[in-house]
């Protein structure tokens, strides 16, 4: 792309930013809708779209008191049709067994949620099983790309063919049975996975994969499984690399009620941010109960027979040259929290006249360090001063009941005492690129030589996305510089 069009681009990306926060155009329900003039990402409305579904009628001549009759047999028939399904059975060392998978010409980023209208009948029956089973309910999603058949001999979900591996396991949040048989289904994407084993191609995936921690997950664990297969007296096997991935799978699984709160078509009226919401009310469980959980899966990896010890065994390399550590992500962090302070900075002075002071999410700001890991913010640090001034006005509004006030938004500008930084800048390494695309655009990340989506979920490391995120900022930035100076 040449300056030129870079640099509208960006502007475009200003606009929006000026008008009230980030665009949902990131999440995949076909236009965006207008932004909202407040700090956390606009919400999408689903209500009036769920409404339009409804007034539809294949039979013109039925009356209203018909149709109803008749929906209510068909979903008999569902019930009866869906009453054997199981779901999906508990991990077992990060294994998901019999995984129904979703393929479509997108990649799923973990931390992000959004409202998919599915009317492709194989895909509605897949989701209908998948609903129909008991909580979580759980499904995979994986990339194909776009022209690509999943039936065809070259993108199967095998390890000799063309198709991407590398997807994303999937929790549906709530759903609704449209009268014309379609599903709106609000899904949140948890955590990436690897498939290692195909079942099924058609007319839908079925498989077996397993879960893959960041690098510095596995390696932040890896002391206390090695010293675990040294004392443990039940441990057959000292394979400490797959118990720490264990315990990093563990330790995923659960903060993940912390990190996903639950959001239903019924709430606000079917209005969602892009990116998942913390839940305040599973914090003090989740940062309670963490370690126990997390020593536990460890001992119970080791306790396996080297001969029955299931041939996932963790897919993460802690032997290659360019492994990162925790300290590199958390350096990686703070680099980008500097480069996305300049950014607020840079859009401030080129939109002064904005309804909004901060142009940075809510959700994004609720991940700056409190404590910055013993390092120093830069001179004139913008966004932790925002943060603070921002806490004490939810402060003051909760305290005033004649004051309308969104119930999630103080709990998403800072993230909960005990949440690890790791998880906190893993976090920051896929929610940020939902900046990123509104400002670049989409297809501005889809140009040749950009790093794509599916890219981004395959780094093994939570350093690797941050450092391809502050790469993209302070391309930006320099091209917003531009702009300033010609004005």
């Amino acid at each position: 792309m040449r300056r030129e069009g870079k640099i509208r681009a960006v502007l475009a990306g200003i606009f929006i930013l000026g008008h009230g926060g980030v665009l949902s155009s990131f999440a995949f329900m076909g236009p965006a809708v207008p932004a909202v003039p407040t700090g956390p990402f606009p919400q999408t409305n689903v209500a009036t779209a769920i409404r339009r579904q409804y007034s539809s009628n294949p039979f013109e001549e039925e009356t209203s008191d018909q149709r109803k009759e008749r929906m209510k047999l068909v979903r008999g028939v569902q019930k009866t049709f869906y009453s054997d399904e199981v779901g999906v059975y508990p991990a077992q060392f990060g294994v998901y067994s019999n995984l129904l998978i979703y393929r479509a010409d997108w990649t799923e980023l973990p931390g992000f949620q959004h409202v998919m209208n599915v009317t492709d009948p194989d895909y509605t029956n897949m989701l209908m099983r998948c609903v129909s089973s008991s909580r979580p309910w759980y499904f995979g999603h994986v990339y194909l790309p776009e022209g690509a058949d999943g039936d065809e001999y070259n993108y199967r979900l095998e390890k000799w063919s063309d198709a991407p591996l590398i997807g994303t396991l999937m929790q549906v949040s709530d759903y609704k049975v449209l009268d014309d048989g379609n599903l709106y289904v609000v899904v949140q994407a948890l955590g990436r996975f690897m498939v290692i084993d195909s079942i099924q191609s058609s007319p839908y995936g079925i498989a077996n994969v397993e879960m893959l921690p960041d690098q510095e997950m596995v390696e932040h664990f890896y002391e206390e499984a090695e010293d675990t297969a040294a004392t443990f007296d039940f441990a057959l096997n000292d394979n400490a690399r797959g118990a720490a991935c264990a315990g990093a799978v563990a330790d995923a699984g659960v903060w993940r009620d912390y990190e996903f709160q639950d959001a239903t078509l019924d709430d606000n009226d079917g209005n969602f941010p892009p990116v998942a919401n913390f839940d305040v009310n599973a914090a003090s469980s989740v940062a309670t109960n963490a370690g126990d959980i997390v020593h536990a899966a460890i001992e119970e990896y080791l306790s396996q027979s080297p001969s029955n010890m299931f041939h996932g065994e963790c897919s993460i390399d802690l032997d290659g040259p360019d492994v990162a550590t925790e300290e590199d992500s958390i350096d990686a962090e703070f680099q980008l929290w500097c480069e996305l302070d300049n950014l607020a900075k840079i859009l401030t002075r080129l939109n002064p006249k904005a309804n909004t002071e901060m142009p940075i999410p809510t959700q994004i700001l609720g991940l700056l360090p409190a404590d910055k890991d013993g390092r120093s913010w830069p001179k004139g640090f913008k966004l932790s001063r925002y943060t603070k001034k921002m806490s004490n006005v939810y402060s003051i509004l909760e305290k005033n009941s004649n004051l309308q006030l969104n119930k999630d938004e103080p709990d998403q500008l800072k993230a909960v005492e005990g949440y690890p930084r790791l998880r906190r800048a893993r976090r920051l390494s896929y929610i940020v690129w939902a900046l990123l695309d509104t400002i670049l655009g989409d297809d501005y990340i889809k140009e040749e030589g950009r790093v794509t989506k599916q890219q981004i979920l395959e780094m093994s490391s939570t350093t690797a996305r941050l450092k391809a995120a502050l790469l993209r900022i302070r391309e930006i930035n320099e091209t917003l510089k531009q702009v300033l100076e010609k004005n």
